[in-house]
């Protein structure tokens, strides 16, 4: 009798084929740049996320101090000018001495930087350095480490200003940014540098329109209100990569649209205008506005817009604004037009922010 045939038992399959292996590839790579693409895209979400409330915050702070200042501000009909504004919009950025011209494609020099007469203050620009802007209003008590008060609290002239300026104490670091300063000037009676008591009540005098003696390396000592100190002192800095700051104000008119007749930046007919009327505020609120009282009379109201860039934009203005071998061509989409290119970037960049401000202070 025969056996019946043994059967072998079939074999383990050795592996992937050829192409079971490509398609599985495939799926991986495929999964991987999704992927990699929605990696990338929430992180540069998060960093434009970051940079936005990074110069929101900015803004907050600024416009807060601002807000504090002007509804605390002073005044009296005494002839003396007790508010004053003006745009600065030279290639040096005004008389300070600190402003840093850029080695290449600064900011333009009036042109397109200087768009007083938009309809909206959002959409305003005010020149090279912006608006000088500066007034007496309540100051606060100065104390030492011991809490003990070292100089009460007095009137104080502040003044506001865009300074393109070096970043650092150190002088080997050459770093440059556009800086907003919040300079004061207040009483010290300790030595003989002129404060707010010593210079008299009129911003339009030599204390307040110089460089003047009173440029201090330390912190709370007087300076002038256009000169925030000496060229590495930063103290007076109140906002990074602030590169335009500006006003309009008003006086209360019935007969004015909305109530409020402009003041500020005018024509001396109070007309919108690229080339105005410095502000010199020596006439109380309320006074009529004529054509010879326009830019005396102390606002009712004051707008005020800041345009800070972005961390970004802060880094592509710097890369633009630097030497380097071989130069940077202007692209294309700005037309060989370096104006065009820089306002290009800024703009892209940047936000601007806007606060409308009741001044509630009264005479001295």
């Amino acid at each position: 009798m025969n056996a019946p045939p043994v059967r072998s038992a079939p074999r383990a399959r050795a592996g992937f084929t050829l192409v079971e292996l490509l398609v599985a590839a495939g799926i991986t790579t495929f999964i991987a740049g999704f992927i990699a693409v929605i990696v990338m895209n929430i992180s540069a979400t998060a960093a434009r996320s970051s940079s936005r409330l990074g110069a929101d915050a900015q803004a907050r702070l600024i416009l807060d101090q601002i807000e504090r200042d002007l509804q605390s501000a002073l005044y009296r009909d005494d002839g003396s000018v007790w508010l004053a504004a003006e745009v600065l919009n030279g290639a040096s950025g005004g008389a300070t001495g600190l402003w840093q011209i850029a080695p290449r494609n600064p900011k333009p020099v009036g042109g397109i930087s200087l768009l007083l007469n938009t309809p909206s203050i959002n959409d305003a620009r005010f020149g090279t350095a912006g608006v000088w802007l500066r007034f007496f209003t309540h100051g606060t008590s100065v104390t030492n480490a011991t809490q003990d008060v070292t100089v009460p609290s007095a009137p104080v002239a502040v003044g506001y200003q865009i300074i393109r300026r070096y970043t650092a104490t150190n002088p080997a670091n050459l770093e440059t940014a556009y800086l907003l300063h919040r300079a004061e000037a207040r009483p010290f009676l300790a030595n003989s540098r002129p404060g707010v008591f010593e210079s008299g009540y009129n911003l339009t005098g030599a204390a307040y329109t110089s460089g003047g003696t009173n440029n201090s390396n330390v912190t709370g000592d007087p300076r002038t209100v256009l000169v925030p100190g000496t060229a590495r002192t930063l103290d007076a800095v109140i906002g990074d990569n602030v590169i335009d700051f500006g006003i309009r104000a008003y006086a209360r008119d019935a007969a004015a649209p909305g109530g409020l007749r402009l003041l500020f930046p005018a024509t001396a007919a109070g007309a919108l205008s690229n080339a105005p009327v410095a502000l010199q505020s020596r006439l109380p609120p309320g006074t009529p506005a004529t054509a010879s009282t326009y830019s005396r009379i102390f606002p009712d109201v004051i707008d005020v817009m800041v345009r800070i860039l972005t961390d970004t934009g802060a880094e592509q203005i710097a890369n633009l604004e630097k030497v380097q071998t071989p130069a940077l061509a202007v692209p294309q989409r700005y037309n060989g037009n370096a104006q065009l290119w820089w306002w290009g970037v800024a703009a892209e960049n940047s936000r601007v922010y806007t606060r409308r401000i009741v001044l509630r202070g009264g005479a001295l």
